[in-house]
């Protein structure tokens, strides 16, 4: 069985030798969408290692950084018509208060208008604490895709992403939570995609490597009663159709 490896959360440019990720992911034909935290990033990490083969670069504005980096909006605006993918963007009201809040809907808000009106892009989005924000303002017509990176709402707003057409991207922490656990295992099959959200776990914190995808994949198999050929069967079809 030829293993289809791919990452669709990395952030690539926040490792120390980034020349030597992007040289170990081409080199083992991992399918791969780096997001990046800011406007600037993107453009610098795309014009610095352009024409890669199995690496896709995504225009980010990180909620966490919204309050600080607002004035970067216009910049990630006068992007967004080329860039087909998108992330690191999203809600996270874990720490914040009622005015950034709404700064980070308004501007949230903003980007799946824009996105939907273009067509084609490919999102990835972080909903922390903001599920139901993230799944009402993304809608069930969305035109485009959208995956939800490391998910950990309810079983409720689940179901409700499923029926708009979410995917979501599972990471190794996940697998270690009871409601990350419960999440995977209520999660369509037809909907599932591996992340390792590097260097933000702990496997990848370090040193990027595939250990991570090989971790998942295993527990995908048992916690969906596949063997690894379905498997990898069922993530290939799925990434395909992602970018359908």
């Amino acid at each position: 069985m030829n293993k289809f490896y791919h990452d669709v959360h990395l952030h690539i440019d926040l490792y120390k030798d980034i020349e030597q990720t992007i040289d170990y992911i081409e080199n083992h034909k991992s399918y791969t969408i780096a997001v990046t935290n800011l406007p600037v990033l993107y453009e610098r990490i795309k014009k610095n290692y352009p024409n890669l083969k199995y690496i896709r670069f995504a225009l980010g504005l990180h909620p966490e950084l919204i309050h600080k980096y607002y004035k970067h909006k216009s910049n990630f605006m006068s992007n967004l018509k080329e860039a087909r993918y998108i992330g690191e963007i999203g809600l996270d009201f874990k720490k914040v208060d009622d005015k950034e809040k709404k700064l980070q809907i308004s501007i949230f808000k903003e980007i799946i208008d824009n996105c939907h009106n273009i067509g084609g892009k490919i999102l990835s989005v972080h909903s922390r604490k903001a599920e139901n924000e993230v799944i009402d303002l993304v809608g069930q017509n969305f035109n485009g895709k959208v995956i939800l990176h490391w998910f950990n709402g309810n079983l409720t707003q689940l179901k409700k992403a499923v029926q708009y057409g979410c995917y979501f991207s599972i990471n190794t922490q996940m697998m270690k939570s009871k409601n990350g656990k419960k999440l995977i295992l209520n999660m369509p099959k037809n909907k599932i995609l591996i992340e390792s959200d590097g260097p933000f776990t702990k496997e990848t914190e370090d040193i990027y490597s595939l250990n991570f995808y090989r971790d998942v994949f295993n527990t995908l198999c048992g916690v969906k009663g596949e063997t690894t050929e379905v498997m990898n069967k069922i993530l290939k079809s799925n990434f395909k159709n992602l970018l359908e």
